[in-house]
């Protein structure tokens, strides 16, 4: 049973990847592109659609990614870096707190999805959230390397 377990958290951990980093891979290099010139209110109608989507992907992410951890023979326990893979983990963790702070600081107190749509401020909103989807995407290719890293033994 237990093999069964690994093998469903590693295979929806890597589904809520691709859903993720997917997500922002896409939209830095094809959509904020050609809906940019034009279209403010379909960037921000994207990324209103893309909240439960992102968000189920994070909480699946928590708890396949603990699970994967736990599980894993050079986890050495909580705050046991004794090892490159302990190491590169942090790192990993470290980057994904530093994404989820830039979701809440350029959704929740910059707000730019309705910026994009506001008649005032919608080109200064495309440039945040062009801002905000690049980082994205970069820390999340740096999240899958990292991960890479630590697979090698």
């Amino acid at each position: 049973m237990s093999q069964i377990l690994i093998a469903l958290s590693v295979w929806l951990h890597a589904l809520a990847t691709v859903i993720l980093i997917g997500h922002y891979l896409l939209l830095s290099l094809i959509y904020i592109p050609v809906l940019a010139k034009n279209n403010g209110t379909a960037l921000s109608e994207i990324s209103k659609r893309s909240r439960p989507w992102l968000y189920t992907s994070l909480l699946v992410f928590a708890i396949t990614g603990t699970h994967i951890m736990i599980v894993d023979t050079n986890y050495l326990g909580f705050m046991n870096f004794g090892n490159a893979w302990g190491i590169i983990m942090v790192v990993k963790h470290i980057l994904v707190f530093a994404m989820l702070a830039l979701g809440f600081w350029f959704n929740a107190i910059l707000r730019v999805g309705p910026m994009m749509s506001s008649n005032n401020s919608a080109e200064l909103g495309i440039k945040r959230f062009r801002s905000y989807s690049n980082l994205m995407a970069i820390s999340g290719v740096l999240i899958l390397l990292l991960t890479a890293l630590a697979q090698v033994k």
